[in-house]
Parts: C-alpha cells; sequence; structure tokens
C-alpha cells in the first residue's frame, strides 16, 4: 500500500510540477509576444501590391518579426478594407501600415490611436492620425510623365492628349494625373479627353475602347496607374492604333514591359513599390521601439522608355535581372 500510494503521490508531483511550467511559459510568452505589425494594402494593381508584399516580408525576415499582409481586391471597396484592418488587430498587431482607399481612414487611424494602435500610411495620403508617409511624390512623378509627354509630342507637331483616369477618390492618382496635366499645358499642349475608366481592368478596357472609339484624332494618351495602363495597352491593340498613339503610363506590368521593348508602347514611370514596403516596415518597426520617424518618406522613381529599358539597373528595379 505503502509503494503504490507513493507511485501515485509522485506522478501528482509530476503533473503538477509539468502544470506550473507551462503555466510559466504561458506567462512569459504572454509578457513577450512576437512583435506584430499588419500592413494593408489597396487594389488596382496586382503587380505593385505584389511588389509591396516582397518588401514588407522581406524586412519581417531581416528584423525577425511577425507581418500580416491583407488587402482589398478593388481600390473602391472602402468596408472591405475597413473589415481587414478590424481582423488584423484583432490579430494582436499594434502597428499598422496601411494604404488608404477611403478618406473614412483619417477616422479609423483616430480610433486605433484611442486603442494605443500606432498607423502609418503607404503610397498615399489622406491625413489623420498617421505618424507616417512612405511613398512616391505623386505630383512630381506626374509632372515628370508631363514633361517626358512634351519631349515626345513637340518634334512631332502634336499636341492633342487624352487622359484616362482611374478613380476621383484615390488622392494618389490624382496627384499624378494634376502634376501631368500642369506639365503639358504649361508646354503649349491641350488636354482633349478627361475621363475616369475605373478600378480594374476589365471596366478600364469597356470604357476605354468607347472613349478611344468616339473620340478621334487624339496623339497621345496619359495613364495614371498599373490597371489603367495595361487596360489602354490592350485596347490600343484590339484597335489597332498602338503606332498611333504616344502613350505614357504609371507603375509596371509585363505586359507594359513588353509593349515598351517591342515599340508599342512609348514609356512608363516605374516607382519602387518593394523599396516602399520594404521601408514601411522598417519605419513601422522604428515607431514600435519607441523611437521618432520623419513624417514623410518619399522613394524615387523612374521613367523607363526604350532607351533605357534593357540597362541593368532599370531591369533589376522592375524584377527582369537574373
Amino acid at each position: 500500500m505503502t509503494t503504490i500510494f507513493m507511485t501515485a503521490n509522485s506522478s501528482i508531483k509530476r503533473y503538477a510540477l509539468a502544470f506550473i511550467l507551462f503555466s510559466l511559459l504561458a506567462v512569459s510568452a504572454h509578457a513577450s509576444p512576437v512583435p506584430c505589425i499588419g500592413v494593408i494594402t489597396a487594389g488596382g494593381g496586382v503587380g505593385f501590391w505584389r511588389n509591396i508584399q516582397q518588401g514588407a516580408l522581406t524586412a519581417a525576415q531581416e528584423l525577425n518579426i511577425k507581418v500580416i499582409v491583407r488587402g482589398a481586391v478593388d481600390e473602391t471597396d472602402v468596408q472591405g478594407q475597413k473589415h481587414i484592418i478590424d481582423y488584423v488587430v484583432k490579430l494582436g498587431c499594434k502597428t499598422l501600415v496601411i494604404a488608404p482607399n477611403s478618406l473614412d481612414r483619417r477616422e479609423d487611424t483616430k480610433h486605433l490611436k484611442q486603442q494605443g494602435i500606432d498607423t502609418l500610411f503607404i503610397d498615399r495620403d489622406v491625413g489623420g492620425d498617421r505618424i507616417s508617409v512612405i511613398k512616391t511624390n505623386n505630383y512630381q512623378a506626374g509632372f515628370m510623365a508631363g514633361m517626358e509627354m512634351v519631349k515626345a509630342l513637340k518634334p512631332l507637331n502634336k499636341s492633342r492628349i487624352a487622359i484616362l483616369r482611374m478613380d476621383k477618390n484615390v488622392s494618389s492618382t490624382s496627384l499624378r494625373e494634376s502634376g501631368f496635366i500642369k506639365a503639358v499645358t504649361n508646354n503649349g499642349l491641350e488636354v482633349v479627353l478627361d475621363a475616369y475608366i475605373g478600378t480594374t481592368v476589365s471596366s478600364g478596357r469597356i470604357n476605354a475602347s468607347k472613349l478611344l472609339q468616339e473620340m478621334h484624332d487624339i496623339d497621345a494618351i496619359f495613364t495614371p496607374n498599373e490597371s489603367t495602363s495595361t487596360s489602354v495597352l490592350v485596347t490600343l491593340k484590339q484597335l489597332d492604333k498602338q503606332d498611333d498613339v504616344v502613350h505614357i503610363g504609371f507603375d509596371s506590368h509585363k505586359f507594359m514591359v513588353q509593349a515598351v521593348s517591342d515599340g508599342k508602347m512609348y514609356g512608363f514611370i516605374s516607382q519602387q513599390p518593394f523599396l516602399m514596403g520594404y521601408k514601411a516596415v522598417q519605419t513601422a518597426y522604428q515607431v514600435m521601439q519607441g523611437q521618432a520617424v520623419a513624417p514623410d518618406i518619399h522613394t524615387e522613381v523612374i521613367f523607363v522608355n526604350s532607351d533605357n529599358i534593357m540597362a541593368g539597373e532599370i531591369q533589376q528595379l522592375l524584377g527582369l535581372s537574373e
């Protein structure tokens, strides 16, 4: 009987010890959680956001922190982005990097701040309680595109331009369009068609096709992002107008790269989305560490055309180098 009692007592002690150790580990894990940063993207350019995600995850790996990347499919899905923000917060992320697809995000940053959650914006700025904004200087990038258009059209004695916009509620593309218009009108070129064609490639193709069939005698087209640029590129090919129109786009896509290489597209402004995502996570991590960060962090852009598309640095920027 004594032997049985001692065995049972030892067993109880072992279970008790195991429970204590488990409890201590749980408390320790609770006291020192893995740092979590949420990156919430917007729609309107699949390749662009994929590159931002790659940059964000690369920074996360280097910093040995947890980063959760989620995003709405469409730029106009305002409520969808709000649901994603709430979801990421529930997962425990205390710092968020958001590409705001609505002015509603200003109110969200206010509520997040009240919860002790810091917010940074990426790609565009809508104001509010964000700590920092990591983005392209979109107005200047649009102005650069406009000056390239001037260089392309002036020698040809052509001047009639169409601007096929994305969506009036997207601040980043609106700034690009404004910068472009300023550059071309200052130099005597005329904007004869100014229209929105939508946030997806499918809607862009439908609307662009209708507009370009109705509007003749257009010398050039500017498109302010990946979805509008690819939409118009495909539409011009279907209408057999690629050789007749000087097309300058924005962002990059394999179809755009191929078109420039083949002489079917004049060029495009390329951002650095990988670097943008990388810097955003680095900056968010600094915020988590209580460090001061710059309120505005700009990443550079470059104009890609047939003259430089084969250069090593451009190939690397476009993800084409081995």
